[in-house]
């Protein structure tokens, strides 16, 4: 079985740092960009499993970085993104319900970890009855936790 890559790009050295810690720590194989021009070429040169993508970033932001990632991906099954982010517009709801999946900052590591499973087993066509709800309920869990953002959830 082959270990998933995730490619996070974020321009915070902080959440990416704790990004890569999270995701590292449960078995994934991180690559880090700092803004949406760095994603595009890694992600042209690297094929992740899954993308990370924060929306405001330098030199390109992350809606024309998704753009031009999705571009590049021939997967039947399409490449599963997911905006982390501190940006609340209302189209990010939904374009997440499209590509994926929108987390607003900050978000728990379980939650972060478990909307990544389920897009991963989604992607490779694992059956799982829970994944949809998972996603749909994606960062509105209530209860104080750590949270990637470097805030208390």
């Amino acid at each position: 079985m082959h270990q998933s890559k995730i490619l996070v790009a974020d321009d915070s050295r902080s959440v990416r740092a704790v990004l890569r810690r999270t995701l590292s720590s449960a078995g994934y194989d991180v690559i880090l960009a700092s803004d949406g021009l760095e994603a595009v070429r890694s992600a042209q040169r690297d094929h992740p499993d899954l993308v990370i993508l924060d929306i405001q970033m330098p030199h390109m932001d992350g809606y024309t970085a998704c753009q031009e990632i999705l571009a590049l991906e021939e997967s039947p099954n399409g490449l599963p993104i997911v905006f982390l982010t501190r940006d609340t517009a209302k189209h990010l709801f939904v374009l997440g319900t499209q590509l994926g999946a929108y987390l607003p900052k900050p978000v728990t590591d379980d939650t972060l970890l478990s909307t990544v499973s389920d897009l991963l087993a989604q992607r490779n066509g694992v059956d799982d009855s829970k994944s949809m709800t998972t996603l749909a309920t994606a960062g509105t869990d209530s209860s104080p936790s750590t949270c990637i953002g470097g805030e208390t959830c």
